[in-house]
């Protein structure tokens, strides 16, 4: 049977009472169907060029995308397929996910700088807005996919594309370069039930419980903690909602000075956006990083002593390290915690060092300009020669070639 894109909008729009719009590849003016003929005002669907910022931010996605504007209002952008091709897009909404407060509406002008003679206008307009959760949008992005493309998808094939669940929202060099500097310098209203979630899947490195949390819950029901601004509220929670995860991954082995400093940078890169729906994705994006490092981490158990020195050398690279030191550390006499790593990780504490210390050369290399010469004193090796010849060692490659070799892949 051949694909009908219009005839299923409309079919769409009857069946779950929803605005829904229609935008043909080949007659970008589109087609909308809405629950009565009157106006609704300010609607994005009375907006095409709004709608086309809509497809165009999600043209690369092949699977229905919740977008969410400044005003909370959600849309469910639906790519629509025929022998591949991308021939169009259906957008349902505008929808919202909890009925807004007076003070949520006010707080939400001022952010945009909204007239305050058009405050009641924009009220009447958000408190009539259809209420569906974002669990119920996840599951109609899941169903017209299946009536517009016939494919079927899992509710976790959506959330993977709407959370961006497979890529870290942090680069790899603010974080390891954050880390690296402390480690050479050494330098709210959450509430009971989601902390002990949050505790647990974190602790226990569950990405897929916390995915199931985030599209069943909602960062309204955490409360106000900006009187006057809706963004700066939403921040307040996400900044207290990352400090409990960081507690969690720090209970669930991560080490306690990375578990700060990427406190930090989470809550530095939140300070820095200017949009509810960003805000939110950054604090979900922190949760599941946290959870995926103390799963990456849990992978090499070891006994506590054990993980004492391998916490402690992973915070003074930048120093010499005596066994003595570590022995110190864990109660333990030197030649036993030496056989006792030994059989715990496969390296003895002088190799599993050199290794650590390359590795963090390694992030130098590719984030800094700096000499090999210079690298190799920040990390206290008596000489560029001893230097050359453990990274050597353990990547297999010279610090000059490590770097060479990266630039050509970049």
């Amino acid at each position: 049977m051949e694909n009908n894109p219009p005839f299923l909008a409309q079919l769409i729009h009857e069946s779950l009472q929803l605005p829904v719009f229609w935008m043909s590849e080949d007659e970008p003016s589109g087609h909308d169907y809405l629950e009565t003929n009157a106006q609704i005002p300010f609607s994005a669907l009375q907006n095409p060029e709004y709608l086309q910022q809509l497809i165009t931010r999600t043209w690369d996605k092949p699977f229905p995308i919740i977008q969410t504007t400044e005003f909370q209002e959600q849309f469910i952008v639906q790519p629509v397929y025929s022998d591949d091709k991308r021939i169009g897009t259906i957008i349902i909404g505008p929808s919202i996910d909890n009925v807004p407060t007076e003070e949520t509406i006010r707080n939400l002008m001022n952010d945009s700088q909204i007239p305050s003679k058009l405050h009641p206008i924009w009220a009447d307009h958000l408190r009539s807005l259809p209420l569906i959760s974002k669990h119920r949008l996840f599951h109609i992005g899941v169903m017209t996919h299946r009536v517009v493309n016939r494919e079927t998808l899992e509710l976790t094939d959506v959330l993977e594309h709407n959370f961006r669940i497979k890529q870290r929202f942090l680069s790899e060099e603010a974080i390891e370069l954050s880390m690296s500097n402390m480690k050479e310098f050494s330098g709210l209203h959450t509430s009971p039930e989601v902390e002990q979630i949050l505790l647990r899947h974190i602790k226990n490195g569950d990405k897929s419980a916390l995915k199931k949390m985030f599209v069943m819950g909602s960062m309204e029901d955490a409360g106000t903690l900006s009187k006057r601004s809706h963004l700066r509220s939403r921040k307040n929670i996400a900044i207290c909602a990352i400090a409990v995860a960081v507690r969690a991954g720090m209970e669930g082995g991560l080490y306690t000075e990375l578990a700060y400093r990427l406190s930090d940078t989470y809550i530095q890169h939140i300070e820095d956006l200017m949009d509810v729906r960003s805000v939110e994705t950054a604090m979900i994006d922190a949760f599941l990083d946290i959870a995926d490092r103390v799963s990456e981490n849990r992978k090499g158990n070891v006994s506590k002593p054990i993980a004492q020195c391998r916490e402690y050398i992973f915070n003074h690279l930048y120093e010499a390290i005596p066994i003595l030191e570590l022995a110190q550390l864990t109660g333990l006499t030197g030649t036993y915690l030496s056989s006792l790593f030994k059989k715990e990780t496969g390296l003895t504490i002088t190799n599993f060092i050199h290794q650590e210390k390359v590795e963090e050369a390694k992030k130098l290399l590719d984030f800094t300009s700096e000499s090999v010469s210079t690298i190799a004193t920040r990390l206290n090796y008596y000489d560029q020669t001893h230097f050359i010849k453990s990274f050597k060692k353990h990547a297999g490659v010279t610090p000059k070639q490590y770097r060479d070799r990266k630039r050509v892949k970049s």
